[in-house]
């Protein structure tokens, strides 16, 4: 079998892995480095057995743990909220024809008339 090393060029400069972190923590200034998040206090992978995520914190900066099988929010995402969407359904007769009745009275009174078709007035 071959391999696609045999059809490149052979590297003109070789740098270690070691070499490249180096030189990028080098450049990157002092005040922007990335600092670890204090995870110590979660078990490993495989003795969570009893443990669950309670705060924001438990999730770090990634996702759930899909080996605990409860409700989970990391970052809140798929948290449903206290607000009211403005979203109305679109409401479609026998025939099809959309119905623009409830658009049209979306935000008035109950007891207010409003004319939605030609034939209403």
């Amino acid at each position: 079998m071959s391999s696609i090393s045999q059809f490149l060029p052979e590297p003109k400069h070789s740098v270690s892995s070691q070499q490249y972190q180096q030189s990028k923590s080098a450049e990157m200034p002092t005040e922007t480095r990335l600092v670890g998040t204090a995870t110590s206090h979660i078990p490993p992978y495989g003795k969570r057995k009893g443990w669950t995520p309670k705060t924001a914190q438990d999730y770090g900066d990634g996702g759930a743990f899909p080996e605990i099988h409860i409700l989970q929010y990391p970052r809140g995402m798929g948290l449903k909220t206290a607000q009211k969407g403005n979203a109305i359904a679109k409401q479609v007769d026998s025939d099809g024809n959309v119905s623009y009745e409830a658009l049209a009275q979306y935000g008035r009174r109950s007891t207010e008339v409003v004319h939605s078709q030609l034939k209403d007035i």
